[in-house]
């Protein structure tokens, strides 16, 4: 295998691991949000 397959090989793989992973981000965000917000509420006077 020559350097240049090598190298588009590893892209495919690559592309296919960042594609998972956004559509993995897309899915978990609305699951998630509740831990990301906070709790803490600020009051006037």
């Amino acid at each position: 295998m020559t350097r240049k397959n090598r190298v588009v090989l590893y892209g495919r793989f690559a592309l296919i691991l960042m594609a998972f992973a956004m559509i993995g981000g897309v899915v978990a965000e609305p699951l998630l949000r509740p831990l990301w917000s906070s709790r803490l509420t600020v009051a006037q006077k």
